[in-house]
C-alpha cells in the first residue's frame, strides 16, 4: 500500500516531457545558427538560450512539487502581484528598451530584462480558472441570467489587466489574454447564446479595425486611441506585402522568400542564403522553413500539436475541473502564440510581435512558459 502511494506521488509524465525536451534542444540549436548567419556570436547566443532553458527547467520541476492546496489559496495573490508588477512599469521601466521600442514593457532587475506580462499570463489563467470552479460549485443549477452575471464578473476581473496592456501599447499580448478568456468561457459550458454574442462582437470589432486602417478618417480614430503608425503599417503590409516589399513589408517579404526557397527538404543548416530581420525572435519559423523545408517545418508543427494533446490529456486524466480549466488556458495561450507567429511568417496573419513558444529568443517568455508547464506536471502527483 505504501509503495503504491509512493509511486502515485512520484509519478512523472514522460509523454509530456518528450516534446518539451525536443523543443528546448531545438531552440538552442536554432539560436546558434541564427546568430551565426546574423554575424553575431553564435556560442554566446546559444549559451544564453541554454541558461534560460536551465532556469526554466529548474522552475518547472520546482512548481511541480508545490501542493495543490497552496496553489489554490495563492491564486488571487499571484494575480494581484502580477498586476502590481505590470503597474510598476509606469515608474521602473527599462530605459534602454524604451529607447528601442518606445514602449514601457520591460523591467530591468540587476541587468536582467523581463516582461511582467509574460508572468501575468499564467496568473490570469489560474485566477480565471479558480473563479469558474467557484461558480460551478456555488451555482449548481445554471441559467442564462446566472451565466451572464458570471461573464460580467470575469470581464470585471479582467479590466485592470487590459487597462495596463492598453497603457503599455501591447496589442499583440492583449490578443493572447482575449483568446484565453474566450477559451475558458467556452470550456465552462456557459450558455451558447452568450458565446454567440461575444463571438459576433469580436468578429465585428476585428472587421471594423481592418476597415479603419484603410480609411483616412479611420486612421485618425485609431491614432486617437493610441495606435501607433507601425501597428497600422503591419496591417497594410499583411494585406499586400509585395507592394511594400522595400519598405514596411520588407520583413514579411523576406520571410516568404526564405520559406519558399526551402522547398520540400530545405537548403540545410549551412545553406541558408535569405536574410530575414529579427529571425532570432519573431521570424524564427522562416529559418526553419528555409533550412529544413516543408518536411522540417511540418515536423515542428506536429511536435507542437503533440504537446497540446499531452497537456489536454493530462488535465482530463487528473479528473479535476480546476486542472482541466488550467490546461485549457495554457493550451490556448500556446496555440494562439504558435498560430499567430507561424501564420505571420507565412503571410496568413499580420505581424504582432508575438514570439514562437520555446523556439524564439526571449528569456521571460521561455521561463514563464516553463512555469506554466510545471503546473501541468504537478497534476500527475497526488498531493
Amino acid at each position: 500500500m505504501k509503495r503504491r502511494e509512493y509511486q502515485q506521488k512520484n509519478n512523472f509524465n514522460y509523454a509530456l516531457l518528450l516534446p518539451i525536451f525536443l523543443m528546448l534542444i531545438l531552440s538552442i540549436w536554432l539560436q546558434y545558427w541564427v546568430a551565426y548567419y546574423d554575424q553575431n556570436n553564435p556560442v554566446k547566443q546559444a549559451l544564453k538560450q541554454l541558461a534560460f532553458v536551465g532556469l526554466g527547467t529548474v522552475l518547472m520541476f520546482s512548481v511541480k512539487y508545490i501542493k495543490r492546496d497552496f496553489i489554490w489559496k495563492a491564486v488571487p495573490w499571484f494575480y494581484v502581484f502580477s498586476l502590481l508588477l505590470m503597474g510598476s512599469l509606469y515608474f521602473f521601466y527599462d530605459p534602454h528598451m524604451y529607447e528601442l521600442t518606445n514602449t514601457k514593457r520591460w523591467l530591468d532587475i540587476f541587468g536582467f530584462q523581463f516582461q511582467p506580462s509574460e508572468i501575468a499570463k499564467t496568473a490570469y489563467i489560474l485566477f480565471m480558472s479558480k473563479e469558474l470552479v467557484k461558480y460551478n460549485k456555488n451555482v449548481p443549477v445554471k441559467d442564462l441570467h446566472s451565466d451572464i452575471n458570471m461573464v460580467k464578473k470575469l470581464f470585471l476581473y479582467s479590466l485592470p489587466l487590459f487597462f495596463l496592456m492598453f497603457v503599455q501599447k501591447d496589442f499583440g499580448t492583449s490578443l493572447v489574454f482575449i483568446c484565453v478568456l474566450g477559451a475558458l468561457i467556452i470550456a465552462s459550458g456557459i450558455n451558447w447564446r452568450i458565446v454567440a454574442v461575444l463571438g459576433g462582437i469580436s468578429a465585428l470589432l476585428g472587421g471594423t479595425l481592418i476597415f479603419l486602417v484603410f480609411t483616412e478618417f479611420g486612421q485618425s480614430i485609431l491614432s486617437s486611441l493610441h495606435f501607433k503608425e507601425y501597428q497600422l503599417n503591419r496591417i497594410r503590409a499583411w494585406v499586400d506585402p509585395f507592394e511594400y516589399a522595400t519598405s514596411i513589408a520588407y520583413q514579411q517579404v523576406q520571410g516568404l522568400l526564405a520559406i519558399g526557397s526551402g522547398g520540400m527538404f530545405g537548403t540545410g543548416t549551412t545553406g541558408v542564403q535569405v536574410y530575414v530581420p529579427v529571425r532570432e525572435s519573431d521570424m524564427i519559423f522562416t529559418f526553419i522553413g528555409e533550412a529544413y523545408g516543408f518536411v522540417g517545418a511540418t515536423a515542428v508543427i506536429l511536435l507542437y500539436f503533440y504537446l497540446f494533446f499531452q497537456i489536454f490529456y493530462t488535465g482530463i486524466r487528473s479528473n479535476s475541473t480546476f486542472n482541466i480549466y488550467i490546461c485549457v488556458g495554457i493550451v490556448f495561450m500556446l496555440v494562439f502564440q504558435t498560430v499567430e507567429n507561424i501564420g505571420a511568417s507565412i503571410g496568413l496573419l499580420p505581424l504582432t510581435g508575438i514570439p514562437l513558444p520555446f523556439l524564439s529568443q526571449g528569456g521571460t517568455a521561455l521561463v514563464s512558459t516553463m512555469l506554466a508547464l510545471g503546473l501541468i506536471f504537478g497534476m500527475d502527483s497526488k498531493q
